[in-house]
């Protein structure tokens, strides 16, 4: 609507702030087939790759094409990977930058060239430009690979690893200055840390690293066995005590409840994965002497990610959010089973646990919570009302949407800025929803439609900016008082209500 990427007046402030990248690729795939049939395909073409780049991950640290088979097997099973892959979140695309930058600074370490260092740069860039979070991600990577490199190296050549280095970074950093410039021109803050605060821990220390990494690995084990679950919640609370529910190191204070089962990827856990990681990273201690120096590099780089992860991001409860350390810890879980399978009874027992792997996979490919192929208790994706899977987590709110829609009749032409439509929501509200249902219904003669924040709508409701129509969240009917003079109420649901000028 607004023909570019600048920002834009808003409630939510992530709609700006948050890195786009992936949005962008989105975007440009809705402008090419008008339409957004093809915006899940971003996620699921995103985990492909990372299938391709982990195995080559693996031949760069010398492994066989079996063991790089059998990487792509490991995170294409993942729970979370199969359910965001039909998903416009970004978790899956991060992860295939972050490969990419991965596997390129393996290159770097015995190829050098101009191709390595630039595609490493790229990689880095786009991946920083996807999601906020990246960093930590990024750094033990590069951190990894450019300690090896000083480590290994003679004298003179240290000052031109560090120049390479530096060259990356600058490529990396270059590619993000657009949006830097935008955040700081809008909000005064070049990486939204003043806005979004509310994730980072406001106690750093060893202990927050301790409290958060328990409640993570427990949240991953949730199982449709309720004594089981407890048992869990007990086994935490009896770890961490009276510092279980910090609100210091707890995402908006939420409170650590008992891990669940769940076939949502906010909430699904990798539980065979994360037993079979535990297990082969105790094993790991005793094959230490077996891998080679360049190996120990997958070892360093999850075990720094993790330290990161846990010492600087709150805890939450959405297990999603962890996929990119699963994904970057399965080169040395592979480098792990390639020096245990050797063995011929551990082999035959890796073999039964990917087995398992892919058998437990199953239900989260076919029975998804939002998006189910073969349902048990609802319709499938495949034949239903296109409109009612924009609401298949919240199913209450599509009638809602659906009966506001209805109620909005074009007025005028002459004036697009006469011909709107303000929205007062709040940030987790959905948006999204009302464009597509509004678009299905005018078409080409769609009108302007913009956000209300709270301190304008004193001052344009009383000047010639009154939209025609707005639909406000009822939490907000206090904003909207003073104008019942100006506007009659057209419609009143239980979570949104009409106004009509």
């Amino acid at each position: 609507q607004n023909s570019g990427v600048d920002f834009f007046i808003t409630n939510n402030y992530r709609q700006n702030l948050y890195s786009p990248f992936s949005e962008f690729m989105i975007l440009n795939l809705q402008v090419l087939s008008q339409s957004d049939q093809f915006a899940n395909l971003v996620q699921w073409f995103s985990l492909m790759i990372s299938m391709l780049v982990i195995s080559v991950i693996c031949n760069e640290f010398g492994l066989n094409k079996k063991m790089q088979l059998l990487s792509a097997f490991f995170i294409i099973t993942l729970p979370t990977s199969i359910l965001e892959a039909s998903t416009t979140q970004n978790d899956i695309v991060l992860s295939a930058f972050i490969l990419i930058f991965y596997f390129y600074q393996l290159r770097i370490i015995d190829s050098p060239s101009k191709s390595n260092l630039i595609f490493s740069g790229f990689s880095l860039g786009l991946g920083i430009l996807t999601k906020g979070s990246s960093y930590i991600f990024f750094f033990p990577v590069g951190f990894t690979c450019f300690i090896y490199m000083m480590l290994n190296s003679e004298t003179k050549t240290k000052l031109i690893i560090f120049g390479r280095s530096l060259m990356i970074v600058s490529i990396g950093f270059l590619l993000n200055i657009p949006h830097y410039v935008r955040s700081y021109t809008r909000y005064n803050d070049f990486l939204g840390m003043d806005l979004n605060h509310g994730v980072v821990n406001e106690v750093f220390s060893f202990f927050t690293i301790y409290s958060n990494f328990f409640r993570h690995i427990a949240y991953q084990l949730g199982s449709n066995f309720q004594i089981i679950n407890w048992y869990i919640y007990r086994f935490v609370q009896i770890l961490l005590g009276d510092s279980l529910n910090d609100p210091k190191t707890s995402f908006l204070g939420l409170d650590f409840r008992p891990p669940f089962f769940s076939i949502t990827e906010d909430h699904a856990g990798n539980v065979i994965h994360t037993f079979l990681i535990i297990t082969l990273c105790v094993i790991s201690i005793m094959l230490f002497k077996k891998m080679s120096k360049k190996q120990l590099i997958s070892m360093w780089i999850p075990f720094l990610a993790i330290v990161l992860y846990c010492l600087l991001l709150k805890w939450q409860p959405y297990t999603n959010k962890m996929l990119p350390l699963f994904i970057i810890i399965s080169p040395f879980i592979i480098i792990i089973i390639n020096n245990i399978i050797k063995f011929e009874r551990l082999k035959t027992i890796i073999y039964i646990v990917f087995c398992f792997i892919f058998l437990l996979s199953v239900p989260y490919l076919f029975y998804s919570k939002a998006r189910p192929i073969l349902p048990l208790d609802s319709e499938s994706i495949l034949n239903k009302n296109r409109f009612e899977i924009y609401f298949s987590k919240r199913p209450e709110l599509f009638n809602q949407y659906n009966d506001i829609v209805k109620k909005i009749y074009s007025i005028s032409k002459e004036d697009l800025f006469f011909d709107s439509i303000a929205i007062h929501i709040g940030g987790d509200s959905w948006e999204y929803p009302f464009w597509v249902m509004l678009n299905e219904k005018f078409r080409d003669r769609l009108p302007y439609i913009y956000h209300f924040k709270k301190e304008h709508v004193d001052s344009k409701l009383y000047n010639y900016e009154k939209p025609n129509y707005i639909i406000f969240e009822n939490i907000y009917l206090k904003n909207f008082a003073e104008v019942k003079h100006s506007y009659e109420k057209v419609l009143i649901t239980e979570d949104f209500s009409l106004l009509k000028k």
